[in-house]
């Protein structure tokens, strides 16, 4: 009896016939995202797609920190170079060098455009347009085309994001400018 055959078991996991995730191939593809959000490559790690009804939130917020953070790196590398409001090279200590008045005006200004585009934010119309296109440069575009502008926008902002915490990693523990090599 020491070597009879144990009861296999025939049931299959459904996990072993789950899509994918394009960005985590190890994991499972989320329910909610299903490809058709423009950047969507299945990444929920933490599955918070599980707890949300609508997504449109979450891809309107996404870019709005994509875009504030592309704007960051920018200004980030520029006051390290180019002294206007404060002699400061670091961007640090030149946020803490203008005092209170000026950084209370820049926050102030920041409510606002949150204030301002608030209803557009949670209204479930199309994630992060604002109607703000001054060149238009949407305008003649296929959708196709505005499909690869929108997933351009959607990477590069992805990027900035993970730069401008480097940036800040980078300022605060070596000193040194972002640009010094």
């Amino acid at each position: 009896m020491a070597f009879t055959m144990s009861k296999v078991n025939t049931r299959v996991s459904t996990s072993l016939f789950a899509e994918k995730s394009k960005a985590l191939p190890f994991l499972d593809r989320p329910a909610k995202l299903d490809g058709t959000l423009v950047g969507d490559f299945g990444f929920d790690p933490l599955g918070f797609t599980d707890t949300l009804n609508d997504l449109n939130y979450v891809v309107a917020s996404e870019l709005k920190h994509g875009r504030v953070a592309m704007l960051a790196v920018v200004g980030f590398v520029f006051q390290q170079y180019v002294h206007i409001v404060s002699s400061e090279a670091d961007p640090f200590k030149a946020i803490a060098a203008l005092g209170y008045g000026p950084n209370l005006q820049v926050l102030s200004f920041i409510g606002v455009i949150e204030l301002a585009t608030w209803e557009k934010t949670f209204s479930g119309s199309a994630a992060g347009d604002l109607g703000f296109d001054p060149l238009g440069q949407l305008k003649g575009k296929s959708p196709k085309q505005v499909a690869e502008l929108k997933l351009k926008e959607i990477k590069n902002g992805r990027l900035a994001m993970v730069a401008i915490i480097g940036m800040f990693v980078q300022n605060l523990y070596l000193h040194t400018p972002t640009l010094s090599f």
